[in-house]
């Protein structure tokens, strides 16, 4: 009888702490950009804003689903995985592999509508970050690939955030020897500036 007490008091308890300690997910869908490719998961910018939210005492958690070599087709399969998990939020970080291949830019817009759209109707908000290509792959197809990101907000209704390798890219001390993907430095650096941006987002 005193065990059966104990039981229902310590699953009291713990009902009590999630109602009065809820958390919410912020979801990062990307590519190995947010898997932190080359640095340890710990010192990737997904923890690392992890780190900041907890340092705020904020009720979120931020979960990092990031795959190598993803490109913006696999937006819509995976969004529709990962809502399982039911985030409140998903920050969308696709397209950099599109750039990297010469994928027309038309279906990566296609693509990231598509993802936002199916996100929107299951009443998932989305955060959607600005992705740049180096310049070497001609001012027509940067410039394109650009005006994806923007193109993409204003017909969704959703907010673009600021480049995700912002001060990062192309800083050869900021990143590994690929020239491609940041070093742990690269990755505190990406925390630093990304984290204001999405703070507001976090709301109890």
């Amino acid at each position: 009888m005193r065990k059966i007490f104990l039981f229902f008091s310590l699953s009291f308890l713990f009902q009590s702490y999630l109602f009065a300690n809820p958390t919410k997910t912020l979801l990062i869908l990307g590519d190995s950009l947010t898997e932190g490719y080359g640095v340890a998961q710990t010192a990737a910018f997904p923890a690392l804003l992890q780190k900041r939210v907890e340092q705020d005492q904020l009720k979120w958690k931020i979960v990092s689903s990031g795959s190598s070599g993803s490109t913006s087709a696999s937006g819509l399969q995976r969004i529709k995985w990962i809502a399982k998990s039911k985030p409140q939020i998903v920050l969308l970080l696709l397209g950099s592999n599109d750039g990297l291949r010469g994928l027309k830019t038309s279906e990566t817009e296609k693509n990231l509508n598509e993802t936002i759209q199916w996100a929107q109707k299951e009443k998932i908000q989305i955060l959607l970050g600005q992705l740049y290509m180096p310049p070497n792959y001609g001012k027509k197809y940067t410039d394109d690939f650009a005006k994806i990101y923007s193109s993409v907000a204003k017909k969704n209704n959703v907010p673009l955030l600021g480049f995700l390798l912002e001060q990062v890219a192309g800083k050869s001390d900021l990143n590994l020897a690929d020239g491609i993907h940041p070093n742990e430095k690269g990755h505190q650096k990406i925390a630093e500036l990304m984290y204001p941006q999405i703070k507001p987002y976090l709301k109890d």
